[in-house]
Parts: structure tokens; C-alpha cells; sequence
């Protein structure tokens, strides 16, 4: 051994150059005799030290094998790791290469293996390297699992999404999977190299002309991560060319936990949803509309000025100094007018009564609150104008008297933020107003 050792200055170097890049132990194989010396690194300066000798490495290997190497792995290595298939192998300069794991305290680590050739009067040496990769191979694992993961995920979500973006943030590489035809074809797999420049294209040849603008705001790579970082996530919903008509997509960007250099982009196509809700509102709004409506006069109801109260009323309870007025009106005769000419007529009086009010304040909402009785909100130049508005009707009444046809009688009253509490406090004053101005009629006749 010691000849070996001193005169095989470049097995030496080759060996030490091993023992510097990592390995945990190198074989001196000499492949016409199969004697083998095993040589370690000792120490902080990694000094060689011989391990083990022997005359016979593939037998010793063979047994080194049952005991070390990982079950699983065993018939793995003797079928691969013989020496016909060693010396095929580097006869023409190559090199041997092969991945297994040893049980290391009863646990597999994995472990690579690799043989290089002497060449000139070393040329019957084999130098067989050993080195634990176990770090490197299970970080390697764990990324591919990572990333069958996140496979596993797009497919699972193609379902629910047209399409689904994995975006590296820091390069703007992605990968695209699509599901849709209208899209792609399903489980299709696109990478690019600029997710931000390819969507540009996209958003000016595919988005509604509305919404185009929008969307490539939102999706400007600097106000896009920003969005992100600040929130967390992005939602936005347009309108997009799909199918040779224009439908409603949600796009939904996120940023995985524990992962700040990628994004997730998925799109669905809500059309359906989104049309079915706006026609479930519009019904609802006519619905809504009909409820609120008196239908003999269509001014609103009831029903109507009791939410607008209600509204009113939180706004003087939160503090806020709103300026409005109530007028109340009743219609005068409407009795005498339904015993001498009948309900038909009656209805009439009361639908001229509402016509007089509505053309009077054409700025503030009427409502009809009682069979011959109506309200009105007065607010912005209504309420500015509120004593002309109400002479105006004095004046109308007088000229209907003398006519002999329809007369109201009516009282205002305007908010006082200093006392009132309520609207009611205001119609309250309002009405009280109302009925002296009827006693004022009647004594007129």
C-alpha cells in the first residue's frame, strides 16, 4: 500500500481534489487485481486516512451492500453496480454514476456514486467517489412536490376556474392552466416569460371596451404587487369577449402563505351568475317600486315615507344638521264628494288633489299617507322655496273654490335641529298646521 502511495502522485491529487468537493470517503480500485484501498478525510485540514484495504471490492461491496444499503434499494444496486457494467461504462472516458440511500441511525439518506477512469500509466485505476446528497435530493424532492402540488391544485380547481396563473413575481415567469375551450383546451400547460407584457396584449384584444382601460390599470405590474403586498389578494370583475359574445369574468389574485415570490391568478367566468343577479335586482327593484307606490295616484305610499323616516331619523341621530320641511296636505269635500257623486268621482278629486301637490314641489318626493291625506318631503331648492311654494298653493285653492273644484288644505313645518328630535316632532307641528288651515276653509264657506 505504502508503494501506492508514493508512487501515484496524480491518483493523490485526484483523490484530494474528490475529498475537497464533499465526498465522504473515495476507493483506489485497481481493476485488473479488484484490490481496493478505501481513503477518508480526518480533521479540520481533511488529511487522508485509509479507511479499509481489500482484495476483492464487488465481492466486498456485494456484502457491504446487504447490510448498508436501504432494502428497497439493494437489488437496485447489485443488478446495476457490477464491474462489467462499471468498466463499459468509463472504457471510453465516461464516467459511472449511481443514486441510492444507506440507512444512516435507521434512517434512508440518500447518496451519490460516481467512478472516474485513470488514464496514462494510471489507466488500470478506478477512483470511485461516495458522497451524502441527502440535503441537496430532499430539497430537490420537496420542490417537486411543491410543484405537483401546486399541479395537483390547478387541475383540481379547473372546475371552478377558466384559467389559473402561477406567477414568479420576481422575473414575471408564469405557468397557465386552462380548462376552458374558450380558453384553452383542458389541462393544458402554457409557460411565458412576461405574465404582465402577455396580459397587456390580452386585456386590449379580449376586454370590453369599457372596462379596457380599468383593468390594465389594475394590472400594471407595479400597482398589481403593490395591491398585493398591501392586501393580500386582488379581485376584479369585467367584461371580456368570450364565445363571440361579451361575458362577465372574476379575476382573483392571491399570494400563498409563506410564499412572497409567487402569485396565483384565477379566472372564472360568472355570466350567468352575474346576469341571473342583475335580472333577480331588476325584478326586485320593480317589486320594490310597486310595494312603495300608491296605484291610483303613483306617487309613493305609506310605506315609503315611513323608510324615508326611518332614514331621516338616523341621520339626526348620528348628529347630522340636515335642512328639510314637511308639508302635509288633506283634500277637502272628499265625503260629500263620494255620498253626491259616487267613488269614481271621488277617486278623480283625489288624483287632482296629487297633481296639484306634484306640480307645486316638482323637486321633493309626495307620498300619499291616508285615504285623502298626502306628505312632502321638502329638501334643497323646495325647501329654499318652501313659502313660495305654499302660497302658490293658497293661491291655486282660492281660483279651485270659486270654481268649485278641487281644494286642499295644508301646513308646513321645517326641522329644527335645536329641538326636534325626530320627524315625527316635525310632522307633528306640520299636520297641527294642516287642520287650522282646513278650519279657515270651512268657516270661508
Amino acid at each position: 500500500m505504502s508503494g501506492i502511495m508514493d508512487n501515484e502522485n496524480l491518483t493523490f491529487a485526484r483523490l484530494a481534489l474528490a475529498l475537497a468537493n464533499d465526498y465522504e470517503c473515495v476507493y483506489y480500485l485497481n481493476s485488473e487485481t479488484d484490490h481496493y484501498v478505501e481513503y477518508g478525510a480526518s480533521g479540520d485540514e481533511k488529511e487522508l486516512k485509509v479507511l479499509s484495504e481489500g482484495d476483492d471490492f464487488f465481492a466486498d461491496t456485494e456484502k457491504n451492500c446487504r447490510r448498508l444499503v436501504c432494502a428497497e434499494d439493494q437489488e437496485m444496486f447489485l443488478r446495476t453496480f457490477k464491474k462489467d457494467a462499471v468498466l463499459d461504462a468509463i472504457k471510453n472516458g465516461s464516467s459511472f454514476t449511481l443514486n441510492y440511500r444507506l440507512m444512516i441511525n435507521g434512517v434512508p439518506c440518500h447518496y451519490h456514486l460516481k467512478t472516474i477512469k485513470g488514464t496514462g500509466k494510471d489507466d488500470k485505476y478506478i477512483i470511485i467517489g461516495v458522497r451524502n446528497v441527502d440535503a441537496q435530493v430532499r430539497r430537490e424532492l420537496e420542490a417537486e412536490n411543491e410543484k405537483e402540488l401546486y399541479s395537483h391544485i390547478a387541475h383540481a380547481l379547473a372546475s371552478r376556474y377558466e384559467v389559473i396563473y402561477y406567477i414568479d413575481i420576481r422575473d414575471n415567469s408564469f405557468i397557465e392552466y386552462s380548462s376552458s375551450e374558450q380558453f384553452a383546451k383542458l389541462g393544458v400547460r402554457k409557460q411565458g416569460d412576461d405574465f404582465f407584457e402577455s396580459a397587456k396584449t390580452d386585456i386590449r384584444s379580449f376586454i370590453f371596451d369599457a372596462d379596457r382601460d380599468r383593468v390594465l390599470d389594475e394590472m400594471s405590474r407595479d400597482k398589481f404587487v403593490k395591491n398585493i403586498r398591501v392586501n393580500g389578494s386582488l379581485t376584479l370583475t369585467y367584461r371580456q369577449l368570450l364565445g363571440g359574445r361579451t361575458q362577465y369574468v372574476s379575476l382573483m389574485a392571491v399570494e400563498p402563505k409563506n410564499d412572497p415570490d409567487h402569485v396565483v391568478i384565477g379566472v372564472v367566468n360568472i355570466d350567468a351568475d352575474k346576469r341571473r343577479e342583475t335580472a333577480y335586482r331588476e325584478a326586485l327593484g320593480n317589486a320594490i317600486e310597486v310595494a312603495n307606490h300608491d296605484s291610483l295616484t303613483s306617487v309613493r305610499n305609506k310605506h315609503a315615507y315611513a323608510a324615508l323616516e326611518d332614514e331621516i331619523n338616523q341621520q339626526i341621530a348620528s348628529g347630522e344638521n340636515r335642512d328639510f320641511a314637511i308639508a302635509v296636505f288633506d283634500v277637502n269635500n272628499l265625503k260629500e264628494t263620494n255620498d253626491q257623486l259616487g267613488h269614481v268621482a271621488g277617486d278623480q278629486f283625489i288624483k287632482s288633489a296629487c297633481e296639484l301637490i306634484c306640480t307645486t314641489f316638482k323637486h321633493s318626493p309626495v307620498f300619499r299617507i291616508g285615504g285623502d291625506e298626502f306628505a312632502v318631503v321638502l329638501m334643497g331648492k323646495d325647501y329654499r322655496d318652501r313659502g313660495i311654494l305654499m302660497g302658490k298653493i293658497d293661491s291655486v285653492v282660492k281660483d279651485n273654490r270659486n270654481a268649485r273644484l278641487v281644494t286642499i288644505a295644508g301646513g308646513i313645518s321645517a326641522f329644527d335641529f335645536k329641538t326636534d328630535k325626530f320627524v315625527r316632532d316635525v310632522f307633528e307641528r306640520a299636520d297641527a298646521a294642516m287642520y287650522e288651515n282646513k278650519k279657515m276653509f270651512k268657516k270661508m264657506l
